[in-house]
């Protein structure tokens, strides 16, 4: 299939043996001898951009168009990290609905999971953002959900960004998970009387120093360490 007329590239995959890191170069074929042989060029090594490409003709698919949402913080094709400003919220209890504030919610999902913390503030988080567990019931301390019998997707598009939003905010809270997500509280009918007291005060703005800080391998856990949590 080699010839003069034909612009062809190689590519070369390469793996440390120590670690077992992969890397992929890419190089041009070019003729040699006016076509009777061929060598490979330089290499170059292969871009993002290159493998979206190449993961899309393996699987015979363009490149679909999509408009990018604002709150929108990580997109990857493995990935989705979000936020949700804070805002007030009817919050459902199992034999209540509350009306309170609540704090900034980052959300993320991929890596074979579905987590949630909240962030201090209302601007735009950033790698260095702290994390904090989110206020809410049925949370667990690695930032997951006890999910019931509720399908959260699987499939990582903007498409179901709703839907993993609708659980966090929708979902009836009923117990405690595996950590008491605020200070000054020991368990989850204490968070219940706390958003109860929120909502008697007319509260419009969480109060964020109530909001406990989630936990990474070193200290308190940061945006850019719950990414890389799973892809190390």
């Amino acid at each position: 299939m080699l010839s003069e007329k034909i612009e062809s590239r190689a590519m070369l995959i390469h793996r440390h043996t120590t670690t077992q890191r992969l890397d992929i170069t890419s190089h041009e074929v070019l003729p040699v001898e006016g076509g009777k042989s061929f060598t490979l060029g330089a290499g170059r090594a292969f871009s993002a951009l290159d493998k979206e490409a190449l993961i899309d003709l393996l699987r015979d698919e363009e490149p679909s168009i999509e408009f990018i949402p604002d709150n929108l913080l990580v997109r990857g094709r493995s990935l989705l990290v979000w936020y949700i400003a804070p805002q007030m919220q009817e919050i459902p209890f199992r034999d209540e609905i509350i009306h309170a504030p609540i704090p900034g919610l980052i959300l993320l999902a991929g890596n074979g999971r579905f987590r949630c913390y909240s962030y201090k503030g209302k601007g735009r988080p950033t790698p260095d953002t702290v994390l904090h567990y989110a206020p809410l019931g049925n949370t667990y301390s690695d930032g997951t959900f006890c999910s019931g019998n509720v399908n959260l997707p699987r499939e990582i598009v903007l498409e179901n960004m709703p839907i993993w939003e609708r659980f966090v905010l929708e979902s009836t809270n009923t117990h405690g998970g595996g950590v008491v997500p605020l200070n000054k509280i020991a368990n989850f009918k204490e968070l219940v009387e706390f958003y109860r007291d929120l909502s008697a005060s007319k509260a419009k703005k969480f109060p964020d120093q109530r909001l406990k800080p989630a936990q990474g391998k070193s200290g308190e856990l940061t945006l850019k360490e719950a990414i890389n949590m799973g892809r190390e």
